[in-house]
């Protein structure tokens, strides 16, 4: 039973560390810079601003310019995070006993 019982603080451990290092990546802030755009978001997804870098940009004619940066800039910032998300899943499940899984 002590096995048992150690396997389970081993995990509890395990979840506790995965829960903060998961926090830390929501708040951390991601930036990208698409063309005369800069967008930083949050882990979470939480938009935090968008810059114009190249303020000649806002012209009227450029609308649908802007938006694919701006759609750009979200896709790229996107992959990072789950990149991130992807690489503390890993890292802890190589920790757990067969079975478990974050």
């Amino acid at each position: 039973m002590n096995n048992m019982q150690a396997m389970i603080q081993n995990v509890q451990k395990l979840q506790r560390q995965y829960e903060k290092e998961h926090q830390a990546i929501e708040e951390k802030e991601y930036s990208y810079t698409s063309g005369a755009i800069k967008m930083v978001m949050k882990g979470n997804l939480d938009l935090v601003s968008i810059t114009f870098v190249d303020e000649e940009i806002l012209e009227k004619d450029n609308a649908e310019m802007i938006s694919e940066m701006i759609k750009l800039a979200f896709d790229h910032i996107k992959e990072e995070i789950n990149a991130d998300e992807e690489a503390l899943t890993s890292k802890f499940n190589k920790g757990l006993p067969g079975g478990f899984k974050f």
